[in-house]
């Protein structure tokens, strides 16, 4: 069979997801073009976390995160805010083992270059990088996309994966699919962690404790601080979340910043040990992301364009699955995708779709499902679409993060299930082939009684039959005559 030519992929947007999916597709054989609206910008103050389920991922492509910085977390804590006291605590003693993977802290900066320097290594067909390069159309069912300048391109492939703020994603559902503000925030900023370590009304907090996820919880004032290790260990990230105070952000900006006194404003009824840990913070310009929800989609798929990432599912970040769900889809991408041709292109893009609704939907919502008393009956309905009735959910009262969860998220692994998947997908057209040349076939000549049925001819004792007519014991009968002895 002659080698496939490379299919053209157009990749809109240049984040992780979208650094992560060129990657993929290069790896699959194909040629990729990643379309960047701004340059690339490494701001400090963004970090995330891996989880076992995306770090499958990048250990498939030989892409260590230690390499960037990442810091492994053992355990998680959640402290009361008022008295810094432990109200639960778990071990992540077998994540490696069970999930076949950390949890990694990391700076979303150096993840983005490592990203960066992997494309360029990976082998494949050179990716053209087109910055400061804003995508204002898109045609699905044809594949063309136009620049600001009315520049025309047409790919066989359109990823997209340009995040939450993400203008076609009505072309891909057919419908309009808002963003959500809930008027709270994030408030990220990075301390050296010699400087939280060295300060004794600090260092109670997190003396003789593994690397960690570690919480802090006002929940009458809706407050939360969550804090961890990334740098190699270097830095220490502390992300407050709280309502946004006015003038402070609004929906989808993400240039507001905020003061060292805003923080302390919105955690004044915390301990002083965490206050303290607060003051560290940067007198001013501080990040202010806004923390913004869309309800699950039920498409990701419309003609050759494919929703991925932030674009695609909007994620609070109590399971700490924004990142590795993006990362998961592109492991989805590479597998389905390599070495195909053209006419494979929709049945791969209807399989990716399929996939990933039911394992993103579930992930989305566990991801959104408020934390008050009403949070577990809306979990058992939004997730309806996406889970097998009988398949048990998570118990009530199940924390972010816990076991019930993790077995969930953490264990799955996007490349084996994605290869599962397109093993039955080839073994289906196969079957179609054949019932296809079945049909295409004449009959087979028939013998009975060493008598000869050719074409629909019959001949019974020697007789012959032609054309639908019967001949019993007697001469030959054509034109729809009937004989009988």
């Amino acid at each position: 069979m002659a080698e496939q030519s490379p299919l053209e992929i157009g990749i809109v947007g240049g984040g992780i997801a979208g650094l992560s999916a060129a990657i993929a597709m290069k790896r699959a054989g194909h040629n990729v073009e990643v379309f960047e609206r701004t340059g690339f910008v490494n701001e400090v103050g963004i970090t995330l976390t891996v989880a076992p389920n995306a770090g499958k991922v990048y250990d498939g492509w030989g892409f260590d995160l230690k390499t960037v910085g990442a810091v492994d977390a053992f355990q998680i804590r959640h402290l009361d805010g008022l008295t810094a006291k432990t109200v639960w605590h778990e071990y992540f003693n077998d994540v490696q083992e069970r999930y076949g993977g950390g949890v990694s802290c990391l700076r979303h900066g150096d993840l983005h270059t490592g990203l960066l320097e992997h494309l360029n290594a990976t082998e494949g067909h050179p990716v053209k990088l087109s910055l400061q390069t804003d995508i204002t159309e898109i045609d699905c069912e044809k594949g063309i996309m136009r620049t600001q300048d009315r520049s025309k391109m047409e790919k066989d492939v359109l990823v997209l994966a340009n995040g939450l703020g993400c203008r076609f994603l009505n072309l891909i559902t057919g419908k309009e699919c808002p963003l959500i503000d809930t008027n709270l925030s994030f408030f990220r900023f990075l301390v050296p962690a010699k400087a939280v370590d060295d300060d004794p009304n600090i260092r109670p907090l997190f003396e003789n404790q593994d690397d960690e996820l570690c919480f802090f919880q006002n929940f009458a004032a809706g407050t939360s601080i969550v804090t961890y290790l990334c740098e190699g260990r270097q830095s220490r990230v502390i992300n407050v979340f709280a309502k946004r105070p006015p003038g402070k952000g609004a929906k989808a900006d993400r240039s507001a910043r905020v003061d060292r006194a805003d923080l302390l404003e919105m955690t004044k009824d915390f301990h002083p040990s965490i206050k303290a840990m607060l003051q560290k913070a940067p007198e001013e310009g501080i990040f202010s992301y806004p923390l913004l929800v869309r309800d699950p989609l039920t498409n990701y798929v419309n003609g050759k364009a494919v929703v991925i990432g932030d674009a695609a599912h909007v994620m609070k970040p109590q399971q700490g699955q924004g990142a590795s769900i993006a990362i998961e889809s592109t492991g989805c991408l590479e597998i389905l995708f390599a070495g195909i041709g053209k006419e494979d292109v929709q049945p791969r893009l209807k399989l990716f779709e399929e996939l990933r609704l039911r394992r993103c939907g579930p992930v989305h919502v566990f991801s959104n499902m408020p934390l008050d008393s009403d949070g577990y009956s809306w979990m058992v309905e939004k997730i309806k679409p996406f889970w097998d009735a009988g398949k048990p959910l998570p118990p009530p009262g199940s924390k972010p993060v816990s076991a019930p969860f993790r077995d969930f998220i953490f264990s799955y692994n996007v490349r084996e299930e994605s290869k599962k998947a397109l093993a039955e997908h080839r073994k289906h057209e196969e079957k179609q082939q054949q019932q296809q040349q079945q049909q295409q076939q004449p009959p087979e000549d028939i013998h009975l009684n060493g008598n000869q049925v050719t074409n629909g001819e019959h001949v019974t004792n020697g007789n012959h039959v032609t054309n639908g007519n019967h001949v019993t014991n007697c001469d030959h009968v054509t034109n729809s005559n009937h004989a009988t002895n």
